[in-house]
Order: structure tokens, then sequence, then C-alpha cells
């Protein structure tokens, strides 16, 4: 695997129509975006993205919903467009490449819970038939929480936190897995992680819109997940969760890993999501 950033995801059936609900929201968090201004808000964003060869196509764009304009925009509102396709590199077939596309929040450190609100309105993964690596794509939160040493001097033991909307080349149907995850960084990079638990939350359709929310109890040592107004999912962790992350970084957007695959076709991902109503931790 290259150093570019890689995640962990795993598999399982169920289905979760989640279209209509509204937004799953517990009392103690507040508004920090709901994406209605003209510009993306320079106070509460950075761009986040990696140099990556692979990426063929991207946008990161603020939208009116579909027929919005004039006054039923300022009904409506403003969401967050993001799409990438990314293509396999073609020159082996030894391990795979990883990013993540999006923005960035500028005080990442205070954020221990977050909120959103996304539609995966398309997303693709086809696997190289020449390597058996990974290749998945997802819409999700992510961010490093802490660090599991008592001295780190890197990003080594920083612990990476999810939630995402995810498809594989092994997912059947049209519906859409919903898990959240968190590893362990292995390497100053964080190119190689150790996914220290990983949770199925349930299933979307693709075009419905879901509710997604991620907490980090450091008090109870656990991260909580929950989609839509579903019961909260716990999974507790055995590490130490002392020391502040080394990159505190919390982002919103889309992630991907495209296995290198000199085969034809080749191996690619392609998503397109809209995101709205983050809210975090007061």
């Amino acid at each position: 695997m290259t150093r570019l950033r890689k995640f962990a995801l795993s598999t399982g059936p169920s289905i979760l129509l989640a279209l209509c609900l509204p937004q799953a929201m517990p009392a103690q968090l507040v508004l920090y975006d709901n994406f209605n201004s003209k510009n993306i808000d320079p106070t509460k964003w950075i761009g986040w993205q990696f140099y990556n060869p692979d990426q063929r196509e991207a946008v990161r764009e603020l939208v009116l919903p579909p027929g919005g304009n004039g006054i039923q925009a300022s009904v409506k509102g403003r969401r967050l467009h993001i799409f990438e396709r990314d293509d396999a590199t073609t020159t082996d077939d030894n391990g795979s490449n990883g990013d993540t596309f999006g923005l960035a929040f500028t005080n990442p450190a205070a954020v221990t819970e977050a909120s959103f609100r996304v539609t995966v309105n398309h997303a693709e993964a086809v696997a190289c038939s020449s390597n058996p690596s990974q290749t998945v794509t997802d819409a999700e939160f992510r961010g490093n929480f802490f660090n599991t040493d008592a001295t780190p001097v890197s990003q080594i033991g920083d612990v990476v936190g999810a939630i995402a909307i995810t498809r594989a080349p092994t997912d059947t149907g049209r519906a859409l897995r919903v898990v959240g995850f968190y590893t362990r960084c292995g390497d100053q990079y964080c190119g190689n992680q150790t996914t220290l638990g990983v949770v199925v939350i349930g299933y979307v359709q693709p075009g419905e819109p879901a509710t997604l929310r991620i907490k980090w109890d450091q008090p109870k040592h656990q991260f909580v997940f929950q989609l839509n107004h579903q019961p909260e999912v716990a999974s507790p962790y055995t590490v130490s969760d002392t020391t502040p992350a080394v990159f505190p970084y919390k982002f919103v957007g889309v992630a991907r890993v495209v296995a290198h695959c000199t085969a034809t076709p080749t191996a690619y991902t392609a998503i397109d999501a809209h995101f709205d109503n983050v809210y975090v931790n007061p």
C-alpha cells in the first residue's frame, strides 16, 4: 500500500429504508454548517485532498437541490456536492492506493461528536481480476480522535474513527452498507492501519437521504454510531485513550481504495454524494 490514506470496511446484509425520516439529532449537538451560504465558509472548512494521480474526475461545490432557485432556494437550502472517480494504477498488481476528498474542520480537536445528512446518489466499485487487494468507496465522516501511546512522536498510534455509506465490488443488489469503524495508524503517514473495531449499522438505498452520527465516548472508552432513528450502536475498545491525537484532523467527504491493476478492464471507483446539516458537540 502506498502512503496515501486507506480505510478498512467489512460486509454483511440487511435493509433499512430511511426515506422521509426526519433528521436524528441528539439534543446536545449544535448546527455547524447547513451549507446555505453562497460559497464554502472558509472560517469553518479547509479543502481536504491529497496528491492523487489516480483521480481522474472530482467535484466539490455548493449546489441547490433539483429545481431549487430564487425563493425556493432559501426554503430548500444549498447542499455540499462531492463527486470523485479514481482509476487504478496500471503499472503493477501490487497493493492499492487510497485517499480522501472533501472538507476538513478548521478546529478538529474540538470535535468529539458529529452528525450529518448525506445522500449517496451513485456509487461504483469494480475489482481487479489480477489483484485481490481491496477496492472500495464511501461517503463519510472521518478523523483522528486520540493516540494510544503515552509519548507519541509521530502519527503512529493515532486512532481513526469513521462512519460511512460504502460500496465494494462484493456487494450485491442496490443497497448501500452503512458501517462504523475505527483503526490504529501503524506508520507516520497512517498508510498502514490495524482495525480495532467495525460494526455494520444498516443499509440505505441510492438516492435516499440518511443521517449518520459518530461519537467518541471517552469516559466509557467506546465509539458510538447511529443511523437515522435506529438504536445507537456502541463499540468498546481496550487501548489507551488519554493522549491527544498527533494529527487531529476531522473531515466530511468521500474516500476510496483502488487496487493496482494491469488487467483490463481495470479497477476503478466512482461516488456521487450530497452532504447537509452538519452538527457537532458544543
